[in-house]
């Protein structure tokens, strides 16, 4: 029997006199890929970013595991098992790739008041030869890296802290024949690991 990870009931979210999401209740499966198919301005990435925390709820709710879902903030989120990649650059120029991933988690690699660096790059490298971006090097500073693979790279980062449920948020209308195949086999991935992605 399917399991339900995620729900949302009756979400709404009011930006002044528009109603951008309007009583949108679904329900989302452990191990499947979900699409949410709209026009432009059809409300799909407002209603991600009320998942993820970006945007606050204007009514109803989300249901993660059983539990009310409530996060203000991406981090928030992330806490709880949400992870999220938007549209826009979500990336910092002037860090490394392996930087870049662990950006606010860092503590992982400190001994003391020393952080292994090479630790990090050689994790990060793993992470991305095991979806086949071997081609990405930890250590080399992202701006060295075109749009496509830092949204890639961007991805392989909300994959690596095992969420529940990863969204990714139109995130192929930046991407090459190449580079959506290569998307393709993460999502394919993360179903094979048991994660719900949104896409």
């Amino acid at each position: 029997m399917k399991e339900v990870v995620l729900r949302s009931e009756q979400v709404n979210k009011h930006f002044g006199i528009t109603h951008a999401v309007k009583d949108v209740s679904l329900e989302f499966y452990r191990g499947e890929v979900h699409g949410l198919i709209g026009e432009n301005g059809s409300g799909k990435s407002t209603y991600c970013s009320m998942l993820s925390g970006i945007h606050s709820i204007s009514s109803g709710r989300f249901i993660l595991e059983g539990e009310e879902l409530n996060v203000r903030s991406l981090v928030e989120a992330n806490m709880k098992g949400i992870s999220i990649v938007v549209q826009e650059m979500g990336t910092l120029s002037g860090l490394t790739v392996a930087e870049n991933i662990f950006l606010g988690r860092e503590h992982k690699f400190m001994h003391g008041f020393i952080k292994d660096t090479a630790q990090m790059n050689r994790e990060t490298q793993q992470l991305l030869d095991s979806y086949g971006l071997n081609r990405i090097n930890a250590s080399t500073v992202i701006d060295n890296y075109s749009f496509e693979d830092r949204k890639l790279i961007e991805i392989v980062k909300a994959t690596y802290f095992e969420p529940l449920v990863v969204t990714i948020d139109e995130t192929t209308t930046a991407l090459s024949q190449k580079g959506r195949e290569e998307l393709f086999k993460i999502i394919e991935h993360l179903k094979e690991t048991n994660k719900t992605v949104i896409f």
